[in-house]
């Protein structure tokens, strides 16, 4: 339960970062190299996408339909 709790956490984090765009995240190496690669909008939709997935597995663990 605990694990679930920072995952959610995580995936919150995400998705505000990726809305916000701070300095430390957006322009961190990784992100600058997938910018790169797929552009901004793209570098966007990827990063939302991991923190809605992250979000849905927690809950989805807080509820009980999987274990890990």
């Amino acid at each position: 339960m605990n694990t679930s709790i920072i995952i959610l956490l995580v995936g919150i984090f995400t998705i505000i970062c990726t809305l916000t765009k701070p300095a430390f995240y957006w322009e961190s190496r990784k992100a600058r190299r997938l910018r790169r690669f797929i552009g901004d909008g793209g570098a966007t939709i990827v990063y939302l996408i991991i923190g809605i997935f992250l979000i849905g597995f927690s809950i989805s663990n807080l509820l009980g339909f999987t274990n890990f």
